[in-house]
């Protein structure tokens, strides 16, 4: 399923889509298709209209020229190039009506957060998403991937800008949380996120089965990125991560098999040296909660419960205690639209729910499933297929340099993820440096989520950030 579109109009609302230069593949076999250009070798110019298999809608629409029509005519056109699948053909894509917006929804919120008029850019940028068969590269029945991307390629290519790939944090989250990256996007350049598998849109209804069993591990989300980074064309990316992403994006780019080839840059938000070290971190910062906080989220988290295992009483307390951890060490916006993509299960479920949707019953079991495999349920003890986790396993953070032209590490003051554990990652990361292409910045008064609580300071240090090594691949 692909929807293409674009926010227009001041009283920011989503029309039909409009015709965004966009194509998918459908069947590699395709000759015409396959001989198109990719992202890496497309030229810096506007890109030739061609007819494809994908359906968008027009938003050029003109009554007197279509009498007795009340939608726009279907057109054909290309956007970004051939989107190779590796293993697997990308879903049939079918036309779903874009949601509703306002200007409160806009990118979290963001511009009326910080009482800006929102630019008239961000009513009109394109977008295009869809979902991803990823179910070879991660072998899970019937798996689909959602994936989006915000802009437009030829301005990018045009103005030298590379895409941004934002990798959310979790496990267990969507990217919903993280929306107002989105606005890196601007005019001229591309922002690319995706609901990794098992989570919010991208959740799975299939695995009554595998309850019981390990299914979800770091290296099947490594398989993951990879294709589709592989089918969307971002062979040369800068990526921004969060929390677990960061561990994501250090395995991707330091993992050996040439799957973190072509990162410009790595902006890694709330990282840890080492699992272990997160969890111990955590517990330090369980010490200065309330002692009734405290110790209900211990039992609460025992044996991966999640607070089932606590009486009535106890649950509302869990609740509250959970509440009082979020606003110390995540994010202070508590209020903030992104905020509630801050909880298991994200924003909806399936291919085609909306950013502000729920989420639903299937949703938050594939997404318990996913935390569940990765921390064994825990928050507060190690477990898992994450257990053992090192940021710097046989020395590999010393390479950083030499794999990323740019690496940027930031922590929030507030982060229950210590100074000295970053300052530890950082450290190994600038060892082998005769001249650091390392920085660190710490961010007073924000948590963990430093891009809600310092959002205006952390998305302008950011696009100065990825703008100095947009041409350095």
């Amino acid at each position: 399923m692909w929807a293409t579109g674009h926010v227009h109009c001041a009283i920011a609302r989503v029309t039909s889509p409009r015709a965004l230069d966009f194509a998918m593949l459908l069947a590699v076999s395709d000759p015409k298709l396959a001989a198109r250009p990719n992202r890496a070798s497309a030229p810096a110019r506007p890109h030739a209209s061609r007819p494809t298999r994908v359906a968008t809608r027009a938003s050029s629409f003109d009554p007197k020229n279509n009498a007795g029509r009340t939608e726009p005519p279907f057109v054909f056109s290309s956007r970004r190039g051939v989107l190779r699948a590796v293993s697997s053909a990308l879903l049939v894509p079918v036309l779903i009506k874009p949601p509703p917006a306002s200007a409160d929804d806009l990118f979290c919120g963001y511009y009326v957060e910080n009482k800006s008029v929102t630019p008239q850019w961000a009513f009109k940028t394109p977008w295009s998403e869809g979902a991803v068969d990823v179910s070879v590269s991660t072998k899970l029945k019937d798996a689909k991937t959602f994936l989006r991307i915000l802009g437009k390629r030829e301005p990018a290519l045009d103005a030298g800008h590379l895409p941004v790939l934002c990798l959310h944090g979790g496990p267990g989250l969507g990217f919903k949380y993280m929306e107002s990256l989105e606005i890196l996007a601007s005019e001229t350049r591309e922002v690319a996120s995706y609901d990794q598998i098992g989570c919010a849109r991208s959740s799975l209804s299939n695995l009554e089965s595998a309850q019981n069993s390990l299914t979800f591990t770091p290296e099947l989300f490594q398989n993951e990125l990879h294709q589709l980074r592989q089918t969307a064309e971002l062979e040369k990316v800068h990526i921004v991560a969060h929390g677990w992403g960061c561990m994501l994006a250090l395995d991707h780019v330091l993992g050996g098999n040439g799957f973190g080839n072509g990162v410009a840059s790595l902006t890694l938000v709330s990282c840890p040296p080492s699992y272990k070290q997160l969890i111990e971190d955590r517990r330090l910062a369980l010490e200065k909660m309330p002692d009734n906080f405290r110790q209900v989220l211990l039992d609460g988290d025992a044996n991966g419960s999640g607070g089932d295992n606590l009486s009535l009483a106890g649950k509302s307390l869990y609740a509250s205690a959970w509440q009082e951890w979020t606003i110390r060490h995540e994010s202070q916006k508590a209020a903030g639209a992104c905020f509630a993509g801050l909880s298991i299960g994200g924003a909806g479920a399936g291919i085609g729910a909306r950013r502000g949707d729920a989420a639903t019953e299937v949703g938050t079991k594939s997404a318990r499933k996913v935390f569940r495999d990765l921390t064994g349920g825990m928050y507060f003890t190690e477990g898992g297929s994450l257990a053992g986790w090192e940021a710097d396993v046989n020395g590999r953070l010393g390479q950083i340099s030499s794999k990323v032209p740019g690496t940027r590490v930031v922590r929030g003051e507030n982060d229950a993820l210590s100074e000295q554990s970053v300052g530890e990652l950082v450290g190994g990361m600038t060892r082998s440096d005769m001249k650091s292409r390392v920085q660190f910045t710490q961010v007073a008064d924000a948590g963990s989520c430093v891009f809600l609580d310092k959002s205006a300071d952390f998305l302008e240090a950011t696009n100065e950030f990825i703008q100095q090594y947009d041409d350095v691949l």
